[in-house]
């Protein structure tokens, strides 16, 4: 057995048996119990559970785990546990703080990631750049400006100025959003996010409008 294999395999048993934890605590009694000290993760885990958004967040890593261990769909499964996993672990870091607990939550991230990147080659259709014509979405085109890789990726495209100036539009409505609606630090990291793709549409809108021939 590959060390790959073993740590697919590890990985699927963390999640089946945390995900079970939750579940049916009564058949994990060898568990710890579950508990937060920061104020701010108690609220949040505490809405997260009467949303029910927690339960789905643990029956995805139920049917991930179950498909690692068996070794079916194995980079779909990564993939579909890896948004869980990163707010897990900022829960875990940022929000509690707690050393142990931060250390398994980052372990599990990691284990995950490197699994990922152990599959990368299954990811290469959705890692395709836009401007070879492959990794297009719906209702995108190749050339530059007709799709996200030119506009808010890559400064060098040489889309057109109107194209630039359409896709600023909606950058700066997307950060009238998160500065005026998100609450809290939410809002902050939001605007952190777009803040790369701002700094490229700008870019790239003084390239156009000086008329640089695409790199």
């Amino acid at each position: 057995m590959s060390i790959f294999a073993s740590l697919r395999i590890l990985l699927g048993v963390v999640l089946v048996v945390t995900a079970l934890d939750w579940f049916l605590p009564n058949l994990m009694p060898f568990m710890p119990d579950r508990e937060w000290s920061d104020p701010m993760a108690i609220r949040l885990v505490e809405v997260f559970t009467a949303s029910g958004l927690l339960a789905v967040a643990k029956f995805i890593q139920l049917a991930g785990g179950v498909l690692l261990i068996v070794n079916r769909m194995t980079p779909f499964a990564l993939a579909a546990v890896m948004p869980v996993h990163v707010c897990a672990a900022y829960i875990a870091l940022v929000l509690e703080g707690a050393p142990l607990i931060a250390f398994l939550a980052l372990a599990v991230l990691a284990l995950n990631a490197l699994l990922m990147l152990a599959h990368l080659p299954y990811y290469a259709g959705v890692l395709k750049s836009g401007a070879d014509g492959g990794g297009l979405a719906d209702g995108e085109g190749a050339a530059a400006g007709e799709h996200y890789n030119s506009l808010f990726a890559n400064p060098f495209a040489g889309a057109p100025v109107k194209a630039y100036a359409a896709g600023i539009a909606v950058w700066a409505a997307a950060m009238w959003f998160f500065w005026y609606i998100v609450p809290f630090a939410n809002g902050t990291m939001g605007m952190i996010t777009l803040a790369y793709p701002g700094i490229i549409l700008l870019i790239g809108l003084v390239m156009a409008l000086r008329g640089k021939p695409a790199a």
